[in-house]
Order: C-alpha cells, then structure tokens, then sequence
C-alpha cells in the first residue's frame, strides 16, 4: 500500500441526520421518559459521545454514569437500524459510491474511515449506504471524543492490519468539517474538504484544507490531487 485515504461518514460519504437523531431520542425516551433530549443539540462534526453528554446535560441537568451512558448507546444501536431503513431522507453523497468502487479496484489504495460514530453506528449506516465492503478498519467516536485521537488511531490500525508503515505524506483525511481539517493538520497529513455537510465553504476554507471539492463526484480531480 502507497496510499491511505480516511473518509468521515457523515456530510462526507452520507447523510443520515435525521435517523441518527431519532434513534438517539428515541434512546433517551426509553430509557429517561425524556422526549425530544437532542433538540438543540448540534452533530455536525462531533463525536456520538459528546453529542449524547451534552444532550444529558440539557435533558437531565447532568451528565450520565457510566452505567447509564452504556445502557443508552446500547439501546441507541438497538433503534438505529430501523430509522435508517424509515428515513426518506437518508442518501450518499454524490459520486460516492462510483469513487469507493474505482479505489478499490486499486492494489496500492488503502481506504478507512475516521468517524464520530459509535463504531456499532458507523458500520450499521456504511451498510444501509451499501458500502461497508469497502471498509474493514478505523477510528470511531467509541474510541475517543478528540477527532485527532481517532484518526491517529485509525492510521494505527490501518498499518498494523497492512504491515505497512505508510508515510504521513501519503495519508489524506476526506471530511465536510473542520474538526476533519483541524485533525489532519494537527497530525501533519493531507486534507481533502468536500462541501457536502453543515459547513459552509468559507468555514472550510478558514482551516486552510490542501484542497476543496463542492463533492466527491469529480473522480478525476480527486484522482489527481491524490496522485492516484
């Protein structure tokens, strides 16, 4: 392997809001009789666990146990697969699927993921979006809430599995949020923003991204900014 590409999920390869705040509510309901917990709260670019803390906080005027927090994400999976399949709105980002299918053809390309989600979560919305054959390793929000720990744990895992100590020079974060940016930057690695998420262009622009694309959809300039 010559090169590692760390895709986010979420505003990156697909749009899931709607089901991933239901099913968090919906967790909360079940298990506080609180409705509505994530209102107000904002995903965009942040971990499961933060957002699911500061959804307590507003709730229930504290944050969980231990105990609590893991009978919440516990019963927050158990929900997500059916808003996934009842979304109307849940979809993949433009080119997607035609990006991951011509990288994967390609013998020194190594694909993963660098996500807030729960890892439970990321691999259940990779497999509504039919493509979580494209990703055996990453790091996910159950790893830590900081987005550098995650990567760096993804980059980690990435080479233990290919016994390939692959160059930071050849690593690319593709994210729709600065936190993706900001990650890349703090581990000394390319960045690839796509204007697909939350963020504006301008904001993404701000943290100075080595590149910007409106969406993965032009394979070709993706192709050449990666050298592949």
């Amino acid at each position: 392997m010559k090169t590692l590409l760390l895709f986010d999920i979420d505003g990156t390869l697909l749009r899931a809001d709607d089901a991933t705040r239901v099913a968090m509510s919906g967790a909360f309901q079940d298990i506080f009789g609180v409705r509505d917990a994530t209102a107000g709260v904002s995903f965009s670019g942040r971990t499961d666990p933060e957002i699911l803390q500061e959804s307590a906080l507003s709730a229930l005027g504290r944050l969980f146990q231990d105990e609590e927090f893991q009978r919440l994400i516990e019963r927050y999976v158990y929900l997500l697969p059916r808003e996934l399949e009842r979304s109307e709105s849940f979809q993949l980002m433009p080119g997607v699927k035609q990006l991951l299918t011509q990288l994967s053809t390609m013998t020194d390309v190594g694909l993963g993921i660098e996500t807030g989600n729960l890892e439970a979560g990321a691999k259940l919305k990779l497999k509504r979006g039919g493509i979580k054959r494209f990703f055996s390793v990453g790091g996910f929000g159950s790893d830590s809430t900081n987005r550098t720990e995650i990567v760096r744990l993804a980059i980690e895992r990435v080479r233990k599995l290919h016994q390939n100590n692959i160059p930071r020079e050849n690593i690319f974060i593709i994210g729709d949020a600065p936190q993706d940016i900001i990650a890349g930057r703090n581990l000394g690695i390319n960045t690839i923003a796509v204007v697909t998420g939350h963020a504006d262009r301008n904001t993404l622009i701000a943290e100075s991204p080595n590149c910007i694309l409106p969406d993965l959809s032009d394979i070709a300039s993706f192709m050449k900014y990666t050298g592949l």
